[in-house]
């Protein structure tokens, strides 16, 4: 229990030390000061982004030391519990005075308010889901991605000491502002303290949608539209693992309430800041904030031709959203032009360039595989999977990246209602933003974990229909609502049930490293290889998951890839030879031998299972070897071998 409680106060230190960087800023802009959710939102979600910017900043000056950041840390705590303690006085302060609700953006909508059962129901249903996730988020990280590269990229920069770019890393020139998140967890904590920064990313998502739901359909509402948002499968999901979709997410809804904001607003250019500043950080936490951006730019054009009175304020404000944004996210893409040549690497690096040997990349256009494979489209790229996508995304999820990540039924069991319903100011902005990246979605990579960023927008038009079937006569409107109800039902349940496996470990019945070895197939490959290997070992590896190694991994595929070693040998004798060269030190094989879900890439296994006549003179030594069995049944076997001829080269 100790280490979950000491995991959980590293990641509410970088809670309140965010938000006591970014009020400052709030304060300055006058953002929803009358609104201590509002407030609280926009504060910590600006803190965060300057936290990492400070931390990318200190990377690129080779000054990321745990003893500074620490310091760091603590300093900004301090200040952020002062901010707090300020900020509660002043509401106290302000809800004395009688002029306490004027201006204040959350005020009651003209229809009913939510029923009293609905709201303690979808808040009983939000928090069990939310407490199932939290369970999740406590156990040791397990996920492929995380492994990879969301933890494994912070803890090589650690290491370092710096924002170093890694030539046999996909992402290491990607934007990492996530990241530089759980590179601070790490410094802090550890890798549960990192995912429990994605779980506190997505109850900030949550609140997020309040905030842009609130001027649309009224603060009661906007808290039904918050329930919702966390009663998304995928959202609960992924807030159980370190990544970065919601954190992209939380992003795109805040820039879009601050441009909402802003829109209707008489003194605008405060919230086009803002929006601007948000619309920076979901640059900075991944590339496909950019098509979020083009989806949002067309429909700000269509509201611009029908605004006219208002075109000069719009244009204004566009350009402020622009240079605030570039300003904020640039650095990353700045990076990865200097490195790569392709500021949005590693996507179309067939026409843009693609990774070299060294510090700098040598542009070899038209070489590399496209970024956009057809594997990757399943649905096709014409008018007919446009058609089909809500369906198939909603029914079929395992075709778009796996049941883990689908947004549920909610959204196609309710949003067809929108036809019996009144029009609503603001739904048809955000249903033709959804309708414009749906379109993107299509054309680029389909992923059902890539429309998070939707789930906030058409929670909105949701909780409208739910508003408008009051309207209804008694038996459908209570034959929807109870259909309704249990779906959420099932969600949350879902939810829950999801970390059943994990409440030993959060709970302290059961060891962090006892929990690896029954969930993580590479830990004990890890495990052996730390206890017994060099720090300064260098793997070359066919698992990809490198994150619990102290040795440098390098994930064989990339090499591969970037060397064409595999060309120029034709026996273990002459691989060993190569990857000393290199400077590698031992292997990791890896090869599925039951089930049909991981595939490896035999190349490696291949080459280093040529063993020579004479037994004594093979160049590697396996030094251990096992079999991982997985919950659905799935074989994997590995081996950690040492190459002989670097060994008898160090001696």
């Amino acid at each position: 229990m100790l280490p979950t409680l000491m995991s959980f106060l590293s990641v509410a230190t970088i809670a309140v030390a965010a938000f006591g960087i970014g009020r400052p800023l709030i304060r300055a802009l006058r953002a929803g000061d009358d609104d201590p959710l509002s407030v609280g939102v926009w504060s910590t979600a600006a803190g965060l982004i300057a936290a990492g910017l400070l931390l990318a900043t200190l990377g690129q000056a080779g000054l990321l030391y745990k003893s500074l950041i620490g310091a760091l840390t603590l300093a900004a705590g301090f200040w952020g519990i002062g901010e707090l303690s300020w900020s509660r006085w002043r509401w106290q302060t302000r809800r004395r005075s009688p002029a306490a609700a004027e201006g204040e953006p959350c005020g009651d909508a003209p229809w009913p308010k939510p029923p009293r059962w609905l709201t303690c129901g979808l808040f009983a249903l939000a928090g069990l889901a939310a407490a199932g996730s939290f369970v999740g988020a406590a156990a040791p990280p397990t996920a492929g991605d995380a492994l990879c590269y969301h933890l494994e990229l912070p803890k090589r920069f650690l290491l370092e000491q710096a924002l170093v770019y890694l030539p046999d890393s996909d992402n290491s020139a990607s934007p990492l502002l996530v990241e530089c998140w759980y590179l601070w967890a790490l410094a802090l904590d550890g890798g549960v303290a990192a995912q429990m920064v994605h779980w506190g990313l997505g109850v900030l998502l949550a609140l997020a949608a309040v905030v842009l739901a609130t001027p649309i359909l009224g603060r009661p509402w906007s808290w039904c539209v918050g329930c919702l948002v966390l009663l998304v499968p995928g959202v609960n999901n992924q807030m159980t693992a370190p990544l970065n979709d919601v954190a992209l997410a939380v992003y795109t809804t805040l820039a879009l309430a601050a441009w909402w904001r802003g829109a209707i607003d008489d003194d605008g250019p405060r919230w086009f800041v803002l929006a601007g500043w948000m619309l920076g950080g979901a640059l900075g936490t991944k590339h496909l904030a950019l098509l979020f951006t083009l989806a949002w730019g067309l429909v700000a054009l269509g509201c611009l031709w029908r605004q006219r009175s208002r075109r000069r304020q719009w244009l204004a404000g566009a350009a402020i959203v622009v240079v605030v944004a570039v300003s904020v996210s640039g650095i990353w893409y700045v990076r990865a032009a200097f490195y790569t040549g392709n500021p949005v690497d590693p996507f179309f690096r067939e026409y843009l360039g693609t990774p070299a040997t060294g510090d700098r990349a040598m542009p070899v256009r038209g070489h590399a595989p496209s970024t956009f494979p057809a594997d990757k489209m399943p649905l096709g790229r014409d008018l007919r999977a446009l058609l089909a996508a809500p369906w198939q995304v909603t029914m079929h999820p395992e075709r778009f990246g796996g049941r883990g990540h689908q947004l549920g039924v909610i959204f196609l069991a309710t949003l067809p209602g929108l036809a019996l319903c009144r029009r609503l100011r603001g739904s048809g902005t955000l249903l033709s933003i959804s309708a414009l990246y749906l379109v993107g979605w299509i054309l680029l990579r389909q992923n059902v974990r890539f429309l998070f960023p939707l789930a906030p927008l058409l929670a909105v038009p949701v909780v409208w229909v739910w508003i408008e079937m009051r309207r209804l006569p008694r038996v459908p409107a209570g034959l929807a609502a109870a259909i309704t109800i249990g779906i959420l039902i099932v969600h949350a349940a879902v939810g829950a049930a999801r970390a059943r496996d994990c409440l030993a470990v959060c709970v302290g019945l059961e060891s962090r490293h006892d929990y690896l070895l029954r969930r993580e197939p590479s830990y004990r490959a890890a495990a052996w290889a730390n206890a017994r290997l060099d720090p300064t070992a260098r793997i070359l590896s066919q698992e990809q998951r490198a994150f619990y190694f102290n040795a440098r991994v390098t994930r064989e595929n990339i090499y591969r890839r970037r060397t064409g070693y595999d060309r120029h040998v034709d026996s273990a004798a002459e691989l060993a030879g190569r990857l000393a060269g290199d400077g590698f030190t031992h292997l990791l094989l890896a090869e599925t031998t039951h089930g049909s879900g991981i595939h490896y890439n035999p190349t490696l296994s291949r080459l280093a299972d040529r063993v020579p006549r004479d037994a004594n003179q093979n160049p590697l030594r396996c030094l251990t070897e096992y079999r991982f069995t997985s919950e659905d049944g799935e074989v994997r076997r590995y081996r950690l071998m040492t190459l002989v001829a670097h060994t008898a080269g160090r001696r």
